[in-house]
């Protein structure tokens, strides 16, 4: 009986399968296939050990189903020679999966592109027998076959490029002059390439820059043609400050502006520029999620190219390739460089590996904890690149983003770009829209409201989802001014520990309007402390009405009593706290609202924790940052659902409903005392 199996190894490839005739003795030695093919000898010696446990295995089998042939019961006999045979299945099923996982893992190809690439020798080899023998062809079908299946020689040269773009390479920098490991790696290639005359044709073609990246890939193969890059005055190249992005050093660097901008396919260039000038380099392009990678980025990358990257598999790959097909894992370059796939929401691949440089596309939905987990993935750590990159785009959001706290801090480089920048939209000879770019202009003039003042002008302000879209930093928040003493004092309080807790101060006119002066909004404060810090920030002039609370803790709410506060503690309702805060933030006829809050209200610097990870620092902050949730569709808690932190706005509303409504307050007495720097 025979069972066949193929040997899926980068030392044990042979696209014909290996015949064992199990009790038979014209067993086919697997080593003597490996010689037939030409494969190198020490590569097999590397896996000698792996070879001789696969064959004891077979060995193993090869006894037990002698055993079973002996078997005097037929039903029996069946049952147990079934059993090797099944036997043999796994162990072959188990060696191929293994196989192909290293030859991925360590030489970047699997194992049907090589048999491929043999059977296309083979027919070639045939055809040219069958030529020098003066036979025809065996039928259309054939050549028809042969022509598709010959290497596609238009896609070895890319042409997609500016001249300009040759100043921008030179600007990349320098790897250190101490690395020898492109040395070694130039000789190796030599080594190789002196047995291949079709590669020394190839490589005498090449332009220099392509000879050297070329010469230094471990992973090129004989079917993988060298490019030859060539230039032309329609390719691409940078404009606007997106110039002084690829000009400059800095590791970290997001390209933002207007819509339309040129933003993503200028980061894409960016880092296919890496990928050729770096042989071997590990860069990722990433967003929020792993669908929009493929939706977003992938169809821009292509466009780049100015075609799509073939699988390595394909009988006439393209100096790109694609590993996992439709949805790639990666692209890999002909020098051996990698572009990986990777999306936020399956962080498992991002999270766990080192990458030279990464492009993450709409970087604002990103969260900053997220972000600086980024930072510590892309390092030098990956050892290719003299500077690790991590570069991203962005679309202008909230005033208070993290991006522009960053920018401020001088731990990034913006560069901000618009829709002039895009060749595509503006002719930048001339200083005219393009046909195309007068449409396209249009529909961002068309855009209402944030978007028009997003998309078309390229501000950061307050945003589409926010909960509340009405609050105008320029209106709600006014300067400092002494308050009369006659007016009502309140306080309104939030707990927390973790997140901050928040108290505020609460002075109201004898028109209803409201204004909060002083503010506690601190994480890490226990109740006590939280109670002492309110106490230690009243003055003389804070008498006190009450505190409007929080009622969930009434431990707390205890606590604040015994201190001497007289309480009241409203109805929660997430949608009425939220509709009583938008009623306090129109404007009415005088043109004021009915509520403001004083620019300079914290009692306390500024809270480090909150500061280091970008999260509001006070309340006003998290009216420019809480939006809705997305998710909720067609419910009735859809005016509930919102996200961000609310812990100054809950405190906000306790107070306004408190307002609405007349209740004992309990006893308690006004407490004095004097304002304190915390």
């Amino acid at each position: 009986m025979e069972i066949y199996c193929s040997a899926r190894h980068k030392n044990f490839q042979h696209p014909s399968s290996i015949s064992y005739n199990i009790g038979m003795k014209n067993q086919t030695p697997l080593y003597k296939n490996i010689q037939d093919n030409h494969l190198k000898e020490q590569e097999f010696v590397l896996f000698k050990q792996e070879y001789a446990l696969y064959n004891e295995m077979l060995s193993e089998l090869k006894v037990e189903f002698q055993k079973a042939k002996k078997e005097v019961d037929d039903a029996d006999r069946s049952k147990k020679m079934s059993q090797c045979i099944v036997n043999h299945s796994r162990l072959v099923l188990s060696k191929d999966r293994m196989c192909r996982r290293e030859n991925i893992e360590r030489h970047g190809y699997e194992t049907n592109m090589r048999i491929s690439e043999w059977k296309y020798k083979k027919k070639h080899t045939a055809q040219h027998n069958l030529k020098s023998n003066h036979q025809p062809a065996k039928s259309n079908i054939t050549e028809q076959s042969d022509k598709i299946e010959q290497p596609d020689e238009e896609l070895q040269e890319f042409t997609h490029l500016h001249p300009d773009m040759e100043q921008y390479q030179s600007c990349l920098p320098k790897q250190d002059a101490k690395d020898d490991t492109g040395k070694s790696d130039l000789r190796n290639a030599t080594k190789s390439d002196d047995k291949n005359d079709t590669g020394r044709s190839d490589l005498r073609n090449a332009t220099k820059d392509d000879l050297r990246n070329a010469t230094a890939s471990k992973q090129a193969t004989p079917k993988q043609k060298l490019p030859r890059i060539t230039y032309n005055p329609d390719g691409f190249r940078p404009h606007g400050q997106m110039r002084d992005l690829f000009k400059s050093h800095k590791n970290i660097k997001i390209a933002g502006g207007t819509y339309d901008a040129g933003k993503t396919f200028s980061c894409v260039a960016y880092i296919d520029q890496l990928a050729r000038n770096y042989p071997g380099a590990r860069l990722t392009f990433v967003h929020r999620s792993l669908k929009r990678v493929y939706k977003n980025i992938v169809p821009t990358y292509e466009k780049y190219l100015g075609f799509r990257p073939r699988s390595r598999a394909d009988p006439n790959p393209t100096p790109i390739t694609r590993y996992g097909g439709e949805h790639p894992d990666f692209f890999q370059y002909w020098n051996g460089s990698r572009i990986y796939m990777n999306g936020l929401d399956k962080p498992q691949n991002l999270l766990s590996d080192f990458f030279d440089a990464a492009f993450v596309n709409q970087a604002e939905l990103v969260s900053f904890d997220t972000w600086d987990e980024l930072t510590a993935r892309v390092s030098e750590r990956a050892g290719t690149l003299p500077i690790a990159f991590l570069i991203g785009d962005c679309n202008p959001s909230t005033p208070n983003h993290w991006i522009r706290q960053q920018t401020k801090a001088g731990k990034l480089a913006y560069f901000e770009m618009t829709f002039r920048d895009n060749p595509e939209i503006y002719d930048q000879q001339t200083g005219e829209l393009t046909e195309k770019g007068k449409r396209r202009v249009q529909r961002l003039q068309n855009l209402e409201g944030l978007r028009y003042k997003r998309g078309y002008e390229g501000k950061w302000v307050s945003g589409e989802g926010l909960v509340f879209d009405t609050f105008l930093p320029e209106v709600h928040v006014i300067d400092n001014f002494t308050i009369s003493t006659k007016w009502a004092r309140y306080i309104s309080i939030d707990w927390g520990f973790r997140n901050p807790s928040c108290c505020i101060w609460w002075a109201r006119s004898p028109d209803d309007r409201i204004y909060a002066y002083k503010e506690i909004y601190k994480t890490k404060l226990t109740k006590p402390d939280f109670i002492r810090m309110i106490k230690a920030n009243c003055d003389a002039s804070d008498r006190i009405q009450y505190a409007a609370v929080d009622s969930a803790d009434q431990d707390a709410v205890e606590q604040l009593q015994r201190a001497g506060f007289r309480v009241r503690q409203p109805k929660k309702s997430r949608s009425t706290q939220i509709d009583v805060i938008k009623e306090r933030l129109k404007v009415d006829a005088t043109g004021a609202p009915a509520i403001f809050f004083l620019r300079d209200r914290l009692v306390h610097p500024p809270d480090e924790d909150l500061k280091d990870t970008y999260r509001p620092l006070e309340v006003t902050d998290e009216f420019m940052s809480c939006t809705y949730d997305e998710n909720m569709r067609g419910t009735n808690r859809d005016d509930e659902a919102i996200k961000g932190d609310n812990h100054g706005i809950d405190s906000t509303a306790y107070f306004i409903l408190s307002l609405q409504n007349r209740q004992s307050i309990g006893s308690g007495r006004v407490v004095h005392g004097t304002v304190q720097l915390g």
